[in-house]
């Protein structure tokens, strides 16, 4: 697949039309500022009417919930099950079932306290239960590499440490003032 040739850029020739651009460039990013706040209030007016809908629904729902386990742990399940953990009752499964396993901590005791106390024993199987995440400290690779040549061609086979410039324009836009702006 051949690679599409990019639109030529308009290039200013003096520096009034530089100043042009620039404030045309501003203008275009504070219209994409102002768009993006106003599709996120927009979202965000859509959340909170989803989000109170679904608390009126599951008020409805919690208490058939209730009656309906109340009813199935009364009777129900000898009168429709027979024997089994479900039946089936109006399109949908009624019944019993396990629930996933879970690792439940006795009373005051946290996570951690088990992770000292396994790191504690003499037992080879310890280490079974404990996870450690390792992954590279890019920061502190980028940090040493700067400051020590040894540690810098330690890792020249395997990495270099790269900056660039980078072209870049701050159109000085405050995100928060124009959203107080937007919204007053």
């Amino acid at each position: 697949m051949s690679r599409r040739k990019q639109t030529a850029a308009p290039v200013p020739a003096t520096a009034a039309e530089a100043t042009l651009m620039v404030g045309q460039f501003v203008a275009i990013e504070r219209e994409k500022l102002l768009e993006r706040l106003a599709a996120e209030a927009a979202i965000d007016t859509i959340k909170q009417k989803r989000d109170e809908r679904l608390r009126e629904l599951k008020a409805q729902a919690q208490p058939l919930f209730a009656g309906l386990k109340a009813w199935w742990e009364a009777g129900g399940k000898n009168e429709l099950a027979k024997g089994r953990r479900s039946a089936e009752i109006a399109g949908a499964k009624i019944g019993i079932r396990l629930a996933p396993p879970k690792v439940k901590l006795k009373r005051g005791l946290k996570a951690e306290d088990v992770v000292a106390w396994l790191k504690g024993l003499r037992w080879t199987r310890a280490k079974d239960f404990l996870r450690s995440k390792v992954e590279l400290d890019k920061q502190a690779v980028i940090k040493a590499v700067l400051a020590d040549d040894h540690v810098a061609e330690t890792f020249a086979d395997r990495l270099t440490i790269e900056q660039a410039d980078e072209f870049f324009i701050d159109t000085g836009l405050d995100e928060e003032a124009v959203a107080k702006e937007l919204a007053g």
